[in-house]
């Protein structure tokens, strides 16, 4: 892969980051200001569902946060990518293999 291009898929990983984290503050910032909303979020399955959603991130991600990533790339990719198509994507690549 040439330099410029692992440059920009660098870039490109290091902004999906960022705006994740930015939506995980601003969920976060929301459940601190409703009053009752973390008991809701805990209880009703559906609107959780749908609170999530709304913020593109997962339940762990407003818990635990968005870690920094120093693995593998594959690994960054997995964990910024929002969406089913990123997770059928991950999916794909654990199951796959090569044929020797």
């Amino acid at each position: 892969m040439p330099d410029d291009s692992r440059e920009a898929d660098e870039k490109q990983a290091e902004r999906r980051l960022r705006d994740l984290r930015s939506r995980v503050k601003a969920a976060r910032a929301v459940v601190s200001t409703t009053p009752g909303l973390a008991d809701t979020l805990a209880r009703d399955w559906q609107r959780a569902a749908r609170f999530y959603a709304r913020f593109g991130i997962t339940e762990s991600q407003l818990r635990h946060g968005v870690t920094n990533i120093e693995g593998p790339r594959e690994d960054l990719m997995d964990q910024v990518r929002s969406g089913s198509a990123g997770l059928e994507e991950a999916q794909a690549r654990r199951e796959a293999s090569l044929a020797e």
